[in-house]
């Protein structure tokens, strides 16, 4: 902090200034001296030590910062000296009087971390917290005291408590005229006479009181809570004073309401207390249900009348005549642009609707090129069976003849994020969103670059006819920003390196809110912050920005544990511990262990986000099992270790290498009824996968490529099973319109082993195909070679190779629902050499969907086209997630 007299001090002379002869920083120079701006041989200036003093001060760590000049009458100049003062950062936490708490539980209290700053006013805030926390346990005249005591490694924070007495509650009652309700009340109080007095406990009981009444149908009822405290005994008297009021209940009279909306519209009553504002909000869900089902005049009145001992809200609902749409007719435009609309035949005729499907009618004819398009929903006023038009006006349609960008060279932009490309294409119809769009993808590229105030001029130019457009873009880049200096605050046990690394803002590189945003999602995904924030120290300078990155560290160990039981384990319990931030790095270790009477687990996994210096994220990943199963027992260990490295925003390779060895033993009955991962094998070699994905979304896409490739090698000198294994799958979706999508899939399996006398791979290993994820119609597993075993009973052997495609066009019902048909193909080959694609199966089928945030829920029904003696002609499939 710079005084008034530095401040005059450095005021510069008439005759220009002095020269700085040196620069000298007292404490952490290395880390300090990149803010200091100051160099040797320059002229002093005071702005710039004032900013050099501000970048310091906000990492965090410093209470003060002071400035001295020193000057020797035998040396020209002036030497600068900067003498930080470090903050009183926590180290400890301390209490001291009453014990009523322990250390740890007056840290939570006040939401204390360690390396914080201890400042007084967060000293008085934390002892304020703490005094809080007493009371509520029952020490109402507790006073506590917050000391910052100066430590070698920091400050011992240091809470002096005077707990007082404990109050606890001498006497609870409940005031109600109505004794059959009094009684009903006293069972919810809390805490009970002779507990210690909690006031979220009471305030709780207070709710809970409250909610019983207005359930009993009390509606309006109201319970407040009286508090008399003795301190001269300790003790505390509690009232739970409730008046119910009238006895509330719901009529509506004129059209019948469903009883499902009339539960609702009691609950909502119930809940808002049968206030103004909940009467218009179940008047609005009276009108929206009504409105729905085609009642467009629906109208509904509430309204309070007293009834003897109680009192009715009333609902006077008036539906008027309920209409319906008998037809549907576009006029001006061709017709096929009503497909998927909302307003459709024989369906309720929605006010709402019909202004939605005009606005897609509107932007239809947009996207073909009617850049002036308008159009009108048409229909009768009243109910009835009625015919809705559509009067579309088109206006001229235009292509586009040229695009045209008028800009100074785009600067580099320091990442690998290179220029989008840009909506508008020569040939291609004339829309108001491409133009928009390309001038907001101009300006984003532009903004990369440190361009933040860059303006992106548009001038369109039609022909005579109005049918070509001639665009130019003419880019404004106006000043350019650069980062100077990056300050990192509130890192404690993490190094400085470990933030840097992440950091898509450099000093000396562009400024950009988008590598702000990135910044801090890179920083937020390494999982050891609780916090992460970046500002601007000072936003005004218009070239020169300095940016704060401060960071709020999460606890370094965390564990859960778990009891249950299964028909299985029986009695099995679990605990997993997690480090994180393992040497400041950002490593993470968590181990994970599980045991029951039958079997036990064992998994520890360490994550490296950087690896040999680069950002690769990597995982190293160890596991050991062992289980006694009725018909067999088995054990497996292994580990595994991944790189993975996104290449672009759309291409990802991932690199493992995986030991796996499983044994199984004490099998009773055959083996071919056991699952196939329970089979005596083992792998051991490296694997890469690369896989390129431009689908706007992974769950529910309606547009884009997936590409991917998956390569898997296992030697015996490696320690397993000696064989290569490839897979490779495609999927390409198309939205042929609003609410209809066609997706195409293909994927490929090839695989063999090194040994002729063994061809195929381990079981485990092997391709299988048949069941939800295709092809659908064929239970799981069912497609391709089987076996007979020796209870006579058909399994699936599977197969070194593997082919299926399919095809499923999706129809969007509504925003949750979903219908499909597809036809699946495909088969699974015992070796590479014997695939025919005469032998392919087929099937085809309908399918039902709803969409979750997890994905949508599938229920498929698949037919066999290619029907084979023995088999079912068809299978229903239920899972989470697409085919493909």
């Amino acid at each position: 902090m710079l005084a008034l007299a530095l401040v005059a001090a450095l005021a510069a002379p008439a005759d220009g200034g002095e020269l700085v002869r040196a620069v000298r920083v007292e404490r952490d120079r290395e880390r300090l001296l990149p803010f200091v701006s100051l160099a040797p041989g320059q002229l002093l200036d005071a702005e710039a030590v004032r900013r050099s003093v501000e970048l310091i001060f906000a990492t965090g760590r410093y209470e003060d910062v002071r400035v001295e000049l020193v000057r020797d009458p035998a040396r020209p100049g002036v030497e600068v000296v900067f003498r930080p003062l470090l903050a009183p950062l926590l180290v400890k936490v301390q209490v001291e009087g009453d014990r009523v708490l322990s250390p740890g539980a007056a840290r939570r209290a006040a939401r204390l971390r360690l390396g914080e700053p201890l400042w007084p006013a967060r000293l008085e805030r934390a002892g304020r917290d703490v005094a809080i926390a007493l009371a509520r346990r029952g020490h109402l005249e507790a006073l506590v005291t917050a000391e910052a005591v100066r430590d070698p490694q920091g400050a011992v924070l240091v809470f002096r408590v005077r707990s007082g007495p404990r109050v606890r509650v001498s006497a609870a009652d409940v005031e109600c005229g109505d004794a059959a309700l009094r009684a009903q009340l006293a069972r919810l109080v809390r805490p009970a006479p002779g507990e210690p007095y909690i006031k979220g406990k009471a305030e709780a009981a207070r709710d809970a009181m409250r909610k019983r009444l207005a359930e009993s149908g009390y509606w309006q009822a109201e319970v407040t809570l009286a508090e008399t405290y003795d301190p001269a005994r300790g003790r505390m008297r509690l009232a739970f004073r409730a008046n119910p009021g009238l006895r509330s209940s719901l009529e509506t009279r004129g059209v019948p309401l469903p009883s499902r909306l009339v539960s609702q519209l009691r609950q909502l009553l119930r809940e808002g207390a049968a206030s103004g504002d909940s009467l218009e909000a179940g008047a609005e869900l009276v009108e929206t249900q009504l409105r729905a089902e085609g009642h467009r005049d629906a109208s509904a009145r509430p309204s309070l009348e007293t009834r003897g001992a109680g009192e009715v809200v009333v609902f006077d609902v008036a539906a008027g005549e309920r209409a319906t749409v008998g037809s549907v007719e576009l006029r001006g435009a061709d017709p096929a642009l009503l497909a998927g609309l909302r307003t459709q035949p024989a369906r309720p005729l929605e006010d709402s609707a019909l202004a939605e499907d005009a606005r897609l009618i509107t932007a239809r004819l947009e996207a073909l090129g009617h850049f002036e398009a308008r159009v009108e929903a048409d229909v009768p006023d009243g109910g009835g069976v009625l015919s809705v038009v559509f009067d579309a006006r088109p206006g001229p349609r235009a292509r586009v003849a040229e695009v045209r960008v008028e800009s100074p060279p785009l600067p580099a932009s320091g990442d690998d994020k290179g220029p989008e490309e840009l909506a508008l294409h020569e040939g291609e119809p004339y829309r108001l969103a491409d133009v928009a769009r390309s001038r907001e993808t101009l300006v984003n590229a532009w903004r990369r670059t440190g361009h933040l105030d860059v303006r992106v001029r548009s001038d369109v130019a039609l022909s005579e006819a109005r049918d070509e457009a001639r665009v130019s873009l003419v880019v404004e880049p106006g000043p350019r920003t650069i980062v100077e200096h990056v300050v990192l605050a509130g890192l404690d046990l993490t190094r400085e390196s470990t933030v840097e690394r992440e950091m898509a803002l450099r000093p000396g590189e562009a400024f950009s809110f988008e590598r702000v945003l990135e910044s801090q999602r890179r920083l937020s995904s390494l999982g050891i912050f609780e916090r992460v924030s970046i500002s601007e120290l000072d936003p005004g300078r218009e070239r020169r920005r300095d940016v704060v990155v401060s960071v709020q560290e999460a606890p370094r160990t965390s564990w859960s544990w778990g009891i249950g039981y299964s028909e299985q384990d029986l009695l099995r319990g679990s605990v997993e511990v997690t480090r994180r931030n393992l040497g400041g790095q950002g490593r993470t270790v968590s181990a994970f262990a599980r045991g029951s009477f039958r079997g036990s687990r064992f998994l520890l996994n360490l994550r490296e986000p950087w690896l040999f210096g680069r950002k690769l994220d990597s995982f190293l990943t160890g596991f050991w099992e062992e289980e006694d199963r009725t018909s067999f027992d088995y054990n497996r260990k292994g580990g595994t270790l991944q790189v993975g490295k996104t290449l672009d925003p759309r291409t990802t390779l991932i690199l493992r290498y995986l030991y796996q060895d499983t044994h199984v033993f004490n099998v009773v009955g055959p083996i071919d009824a056991i699952d196939r991962q329970y089979r005596t094998y083992s792998v051991s070699g490296p694997s890469a996968s690369l896989v390129f994905d431009t689908r706007d979304d992974p769950l529910e896409p309606k547009h884009g490529v997936f590409l991917g490739a998956d390569l898997q090698l296992s030697l015996d000198a490696l320690g397993g099973e000696s064989y290569w294994r490839s897979f490779f799958q495609a999927a390409h979706v198309n939205r042929l319109r609003a609410d209809l999508v066609l997706v195409l899939s293909g994927r490929v399996g090839l695989s063999a082993t090194f040994a002729d006398e063994a061809p195929l791979l381990p079981l485990p290993e092997r391709f299988f195909a048949g069941g939800d994820y295709g092809p659908r119609g064929f239970p799981v597993d069912f497609v391709g070679p089987k076996v007979t075993s020796s209870d006579g009973i058909f399994y699936p052997t599977g197969g070194n190779a593997l082919l299926l495609g399919g095809a499923e066009m999706r129809y969007n019902l509504s925003r949750s629902f979903q219908l499909a048909s597809f036809v699946d193909t495909g088969n699974v080959y015992l070796e590479a050499r014997d695939v025919d694609l005469t032998d392919l199966r087929w099937s085809t089928g309908l399918g039902f969907r709803y969409r979750t945030p997890i994905g949508p829920i599938r229920l498929d029904w698949g037919y066999v086209l290619d029907h084979q003696p023995g088999e079912s002609r068809s299978r229903f499939h239920l899972t989470i997630g697409h085919a493909f």
